[in-house]
């Protein structure tokens, strides 16, 4: 297979399907001899911003450098890509870099649930690159990715779909902290903490700016009346900066401001460690981006035709009516999306039931139970 025509017809009209079989996109043999020097293959060592990837098949090691454009400047240490799968199915990708019509790296594999495939050190140029990644079920997505000092790795998000993120580590005293601002930071953070660990096990705010220019926003967090951390930032464009907020096992009540409005929030971090704040507006929390999926189990021993909708505010998140046989469970993955606490209304042989959380629920499958007792909705958390 040529390698250029594929790369034209990746970021063109072509599908993941016609590249089934081509050894040409996994790892380093995506490159052609005259580039062997410059595109790297995937690998599973860390960088600042890597998680341990070691769940995610299919990269292999190498000792290639990474890619230099002629002319453009060096960066302070090279960019990689990671692919964070948030949804409860294993999912098949490829992922091409271009540099123009250069091929800078491709590669084909599987993220497990959960898991995350790491493509450190591509890139030890600053400069505009295009990334795209296609799923196997032909969701594709191309990213023009502006490489430069102050703004680490790119990170895509399969929530299921694709959504491409640049997360930036920012404990009160990063660059887009604003300089004459309040700051208050009533804690320790750990010394050792990186973007991984702040997108996942860590408790942490992520405000996200999807606006064309940057925003102003102020963050207060408060802990039993006490001020526990205060800030300013100018968040740029297409950033999603990340708080980290210690110790875990509190409660915190949060307020966003940006120059459009203020919201509140009530957060747990035992019930969601990530907490996420749009801000390219007036702001507005969210629960998260990894999609519930949907069990309704039928624990009666005669058929049952059970309807379930699900919503937030008043959005309808979910509807569906379930024909269940006795005994039987039926699961629809990554099917609400946790924009919000959660409103259920659920309906079996002219009954109705609801039921109304006033908070994020945790992450994981929604479940819920008909029995000769009557219904029962509930989270069974996975991870925060």
């Amino acid at each position: 297979m040529r390698r250029r025509p594929v790369l034209r017809a990746l970021f063109g009209t072509v599908g993941l399907g016609s590249l089934a079989g081509c050894n040409a996109l996994v790892g380093s043999n995506a490159t052609t001899p005259a580039d062997a020097t410059n595109a790297p293959a995937a690998t599973q060592s860390g960088s600042s911003d890597s998680p341990n990837t070691a769940d995610a098949p299919g990269s292999a090691a190498s000792t290639l450098d990474p890619y230099r454009a002629a002319g453009a400047p060096l960066l302070d240490r090279p960019r990689g890509v990671h692919v964070r799968n948030l949804g409860s199915t294993e999912r098949f990708l490829t992922t091409v870099v271009a540099d123009g019509d250069r091929e800078v790296f491709a590669d084909s594999t599987t993220v497990p649930p959960g898991g995350t495939a790491s493509f450190p050190d591509l890139l030890a140029t600053a400069g505009r690159y295009d990334v795209l990644v296609e799923t196997a079920d032909g969701d594709r997505q191309q990213y023009e990715w502006a490489v430069r000092e102050g703004l680490a790795d790119l990170w895509v998000d399969l929530t299921p779909r694709v959504s491409f993120r640049r997360p930036v580590l920012c404990p009160g005293d990063c660059s887009f902290a604003v300089a004459d601002g309040e700051q208050t930071v009533a804690y320790d953070v750990p010394a050792d903490l990186d973007v991984a660990a702040a997108l996942g096990r860590a408790p942490a705010l992520a405000l996200d700016n999807d606006a064309a220019e940057s925003r102003r926003v102020t963050l207060h967090v408060w802990q039993t009346g006490t001020l526990h951390f205060a800030s300013q930032f100018d968040v740029p464009a297409d950033v999603r900066l990340l708080v980290p907020v210690f110790p875990a096992n509190r409660r915190y009540d949060v307020v966003v401001r940006t120059p459009d409005g203020e919201a509140i929030y009530d957060w747990q971090p035992t019930v969601r460690n990530t907490l996420y704040a749009s801000v390219s507006a007036a702001p507005a929390f969210r629960c998260g981006y990894a999609n519930h999926d949907v069990q309704v189990r039928n624990e009666t021993d005669r058929a049952r035709r059970v309807v379930v909708r699900v919503l937030t505010g008043e959005e309808t998140l979910f509807e569906r009516a379930f024909e269940l046989d006795p005994n039987e469970v039926e699961t629809v993955p990554s099917a609400v999306d946790p924009a919000g606490p959660f409103r259920f209304t659920v309906e079996t042989e002219g009954e109705v039931e609801r039921y109304n959380w006033v908070r994020c629920a945790p992450n994981g499958p929604i479940v819920v139970a008909v029995s000769d007792d009557g219904v029962y909705v509930s989270v069974r958390p996975t991870s925060a």
